[in-house]
C-alpha cells in the first residue's frame, strides 16, 4: 500500500507540474478593447425665457459710461458694479434694489447735484402696462384678457422664438387676433 500511495502522489505532482506549465507557456491573449478614452459631453444650458438678456445705458459718474447687458432680472446696483462709481458718485440718490427693465438709462448723480427724474419702470404691471419680454406668468395674467393658457401661450413663444420686436409680433402668438391685440395695446409693453 506503500507504493500505492507514491503513485498517487506522484501522479498528483506530475498533473500540477503539467497544469504550470501549460498555463505558464500560453500566449497572452489579445485585447479586445486597447485603450478606453472617456471623451467628455458638452453640456448645453437649456434656453428658457427666465434666462433672457436685458440691456441698459448707464451714464453720470462712472468710471466707464456705457452700455451693458445684464441678466433679466438685475438690479441697479448689479449694473453699477459693472460701470464702477467714481468718487464724486452719489448712488444713495438711486434705487440700487430696483429691478432693471430693458432699455432703461440710468444716469448716476455725482455728490450734491440734485438727482434727475428716471423712469425706471418697474417690471411689474404699472400705469403704461407690462414688459411681455420680461414679465413672469402672473404679471402677463394681471393684463385684462389674459389668462393661465395665454399667459403660457406667450412665455412658450418666447422659450421658441426669442423676445418680441414689436408689439405685431405678439399676433403670432397662438390666441391673439387683431381684437385681441387691439384690446391689450394700453396694457402690454413691447420694445
Amino acid at each position: 500500500m506503500q507504493r500505492w500511495k507514491q503513485v498517487v502522489i506522484g501522479v498528483v505532482v506530475a498533473l500540477f507540474l503539467g497544469v504550470g506549465y501549460m498555463f505558464y507557456k500560453k500566449e497572452p491573449e489579445q485585447r479586445v478593447i486597447d485603450e478606453f478614452v472617456m471623451a467628455p459631453e458638452e453640456v448645453v444650458p437649456p434656453v428658457t425665457a427666465e434666462r433672457l438678456e436685458i440691456v441698459v445705458y448707464v451714464t453720470g459718474a462712472v468710471e466707464s459710461p456705457n452700455v451693458y447687458q445684464v441678466p433679466e432680472g438685475a438690479r441697479v446696483g448689479d449694473v453699477l458694479s459693472l460701470a464702477v462709481l467714481t468718487d464724486e458718485a452719489d448712488p444713495e440718490q438711486l434705487n440700487l434694489a430696483q429691478r432693471l427693465v430693458d432699455g432703461v438709462k440710468i444716469i448716476v448723480p455725482k455728490k450734491g447735484e440734485t438727482l434727475i427724474t428716471q423712469d425706471i419702470p418697474n417690471s411689474d404691471m404699472e400705469s403704461n402696462g407690462v414688459h411681455v419680454n420680461s414679465a413672469t406668468k402672473e404679471e402677463l395674467m394681471s393684463v385684462p384678457g389674459i389668462g393661465p393658457a395665454k399667459a403660457d401661450a406667450i412665455l412658450n413663444h418666447l422659450k421658441q422664438h426669442g423676445p418680441f420686436k414689436t408689439y405685431e409680433d405678439l399676433g403670432d402668438v397662438k390666441g391673439f387676433g387683431e381684437k385681441t391685440l387691439e384690446s391689450m395695446k394700453p396694457y402690454l409693453l413691447v420694445p
